[in-house]
């Protein structure tokens, strides 16, 4: 699919920046002019000409170099071999990255049995490139294994990939145009070192200040307590060996009220379910999608691909939950027993009871009639 931006020129090249100064993005509040005609009863013409394909994923930890090494055979040539083209042929691809890209450095953590930091060698930014990812959050507990010096690394092995990259406090947003779409993406997590789910001030200002600048807005989120027995989407907080992991639902809708197109999470490291928000989907964990060496027991292993269709106006058309399971040491391999869909079906039917998506076994979502 090629679209047309209409209220542009198409650019030569796609950048990707952090919203820092460094690029395109910055994070003034709309003017009152714009809030006046965004306020006006006449329908509002459609941002895009056509509608847009969404891929995105959860976590990915492609191998470490540290504190224990563990890399891929093949040095990981093969980990996304039957993903990528899914995510080549969607418009944009997003992922969570689940450790730092880089190829030195000491970490910050403690030996111990739930000490674990992972540090990707920068080369292996080329494996996303070749797969298609447009942007990567790095809101997540593990962008600050390496202290600073690995967060920054990971920042600018990225950013000249051209690879939008969010979720800290020095790179809170990108902005990249692909095919005459601007794209907006921001991410955020529960540590200090993020952008927080919780500081709902700065959600505001970070979505609030993006949405003018772009056609299509994309949130990602690290939320949620962690585990096999946190499936399901609470309501209110949630806890996990005692540190907030956030309101996911209150921040999910928050999102969407202030201009986010759709949101997706991860964190738990298990699927969860997805909910249809005024028009808008929310994807309330992507579970782990390449995490090589973590656990891969019982749903730990589910890898959700989600690709979702959106109109001219960012709103949810019609999608499909592609179906892949990890082994210990291997990327996402495809499941023709659609394990995947018909777990996160389960998930949103149990979980949110005015629910108006229907997901049929193939993976297949379109909102009820």
């Amino acid at each position: 699919m090629r679209l047309f931006y209409s209220l542009a020129l198409v650019a030569l090249a796609a950048l990707a920046s952090c919203g820092n100064g460094n690029g395109t993005a910055s994070h003034q509040q709309p003017s009152q002019s714009t809030a006046d005609s965004t306020s006006q009863a006449t329908p509002a013409k459609p941002r895009i000409a056509d509608t847009i394909t969404i891929a995105m994923n959860g976590d990915m930890m492609l191998g470490s170099l540290k504190p224990n090494r563990l890399l891929p055979e093949g040095d990981g040539k093969d980990l996304l071999r039957d993903s990528r083209e899914i995510t080549r042929r969607a418009d944009v691809a997003c992922g969570n990255l689940e450790g730092v890209l880089a190829d030195d450095g000491t970490t910050r953590k403690a030996p111990g049995p739930l000490s674990f930091s992972f540090m990707m060698p920068t080369r292996y930014v080329n494996h996303l490139v070749d797969a298609g990812y447009d942007f990567m959050g790095i809101a997540n507990n593990h962008i600050y294994d390496f202290w600073d010096a690995g967060t920054q690394s990971t920042i600018k092995t990225l950013r000249e990939a051209g690879i939008g990259v969010a979720g800290t406090k020095d790179c809170e947003s990108s902005i990249k145009e692909i095919n005459g779409v601007k794209y907006g993406f921001c991410a955020f997590g529960h540590e200090d070192y993020s952008l927080k789910t919780q500081d709902t001030a700065t959600v505001k200002r970070i979505i609030t200040g993006l949405r003018p600048q772009c056609d299509i807005l994309i949130v990602c989120f690290h939320g949620g307590a962690e585990g096999t027995n946190c499936r399901h989407v609470p309501h209110g907080k949630e806890y996990f060996h005692g540190m907030d992991r956030g309101d996911v639902r209150q921040f999910a809708h928050l999102s969407i009220d202030c201009g986010a197109d759709i949101v997706y999470g991860h964190g738990p490291h298990v699927p969860r379910g997805m909910e249809l928000y005024n028009d808008h989907l929310i994807a309330y964990s992507l579970g782990n999608f390449c995490t090589l060496g973590m656990s891969t027991a019982a749903q730990t292993g589910y890898a959700p691909l989600l690709v979702a269709r959106l109109d001219g106006n960012g709103k949810f058309v019609d999608g499909k939950i592609h179906s892949f399971i990890q082994g210990h040491r291997t990327g996402p391999r495809r499941d023709a027993s659609n394990l995947v869909p018909k777990d996160i079906r389960a998930l949103t039917i149990d979980d949110f009871k005015d629910n108006k998506l229907d997901i049929a076994d193939d993976g297949t979502i379109k909102p009820k009639k």
